[in-house]
């Protein structure tokens, strides 16, 4: 809540979009106790008007950013500005340390805020959810063995355009021995018979993200690469089941890795846990071994517990997950259970 004499500068482009429904790059938002503000070049004026119903907009014109927010901080007495720390380059700074301005440094201010969902927020991203899944599940009936990296990527792209995604935020599709590396992306190598293949993918719908992560035998695989999937399947589940609202985050990250250490393979898990998902492909709450966070009703995140073993390949199982008030529900909803494809 602000005082009557300060303001907020928001100038990240997701903090942006949370706060003011603005999808535009540039600009920048004031917001004090009594009024909003949008400040942007004249060429964003009419998007402006159409997202930004509660924002007066100003229009930079010949005024200069700065020049600009101070007219308006002394129109409304405002004494101290509130900016985004890990936003502000250093020339922009120095011209703010020339404001009559009492300067408040934040970090995370608004993210924080973001990590718990409106309704909303949630519902776009299920629908975000379930287009990446489904894109996935066509690409799959077109499989077919040999099928290149690239072409199975390009299929999933092409399905969830279909399905009405906005963006593609990424696509990892790596096979074989380059199952080995947690964030290959897809080339012309050929997907053959005997290995693994795991799609990572994600995409954007109505501004919120979805991710989701599965790993397929093509044909017959052999009996160390089922028990590595073995291992990482019931490391996610046990990951999932732990979910619920006033659990650190990090006591599920040291479960899920302590098991995968037990069963001998510790050294090829190389990535945290999880991270939260919304605006942000990646956002708070994160799942690691380093960061202390509690879960709350409404945050939604991901569990990706993931082995990596070079020259041989990898696994990854990836869900993302809302965290309800008595658990969890898991909004990508694939099977897990080992499958083969590419036989028919």
């Amino acid at each position: 809540m602000l005082k009557e004499n300060q303001g907020l500068l928001v100038i990240k482009k997701e903090n942006k979009f949370y706060l003011s429904n603005f999808t535009g790059s540039g600009g920048y938002l004031l917001i004090t106790s009594k009024k909003k503000y949008i400040l942007i070049e004249g060429k964003y004026e009419k998007q402006a008007q159409e997202q930004c119903k509660e924002f007066s907009i100003i229009i930079l014109k010949d005024k200069n950013f700065v020049q600009c927010l101070r007219e308006i901080c002394e129109k409304n007495d405002i004494e101290e500005l509130i900016f985004e720390e890990n936003e502000v380059v250093y020339s922009l700074y120095k011209e703010f340390k020339k404001l009559p301005l009492k300067l408040i440094e934040s970090e995370n201010l608004i993210e924080n805020k973001r990590v718990i969902k409106r309704c909303d927020e949630i519902e776009a991203i299920k629908k975000s959810c379930d287009i990446a899944q489904k894109a996935i599940k066509d690409a799959l009936d077109e499989f077919k063995i040999n099928m290149s990296e690239k072409t199975l990527a390009d299929n999933i792209e092409r399905n969830a355009k279909k399905l009405g995604v906005e963006k593609i935020d990424f696509i990892i599709v790596v096979s074989g021995k380059r199952g080995a590396l947690p964030h290959g992306r897809p080339t012309d190598k050929k997907i053959e018979l005997g290995e693994l293949v795991t799609i990572d993918f994600g995409c954007i719908y109505k501004g919120y993200h979805s991710d989701i992560t599965r790993t397929y035998g093509i044909g017959e695989v052999n009996l160390k690469l089922k028990e590595i999937y073995s291992i990482v399947k019931e490391a996610q589940q046990l990951g999932v089941s732990m979910i619920k609202p006033e659990i650190n985050a990090k006591e599920i990250d040291k479960a899920v890795r302590e098991y995968i250490k037990n069963r001998g393979f510790e050294e090829y898990f190389v990535h945290g846990l999880g991270h939260g998902i919304g605006i942000e492909g990646h956002e708070k709450p994160f799942l690691n071994e380093y960061e202390s966070n509690v879960l709350k009703a409404g945050m939604v995140l991901t569990i990706e517990p993931g082995i990596y073993i070079p020259e041989l390949g990898g696994v990854r199982i990836e869900d993302t997950i809302l965290v309800t008030n008595n658990g969890c529900e898991i909004l990508t909803t694939i099977s897990k259970e080992f499958e083969e494809i590419g036989l028919c």
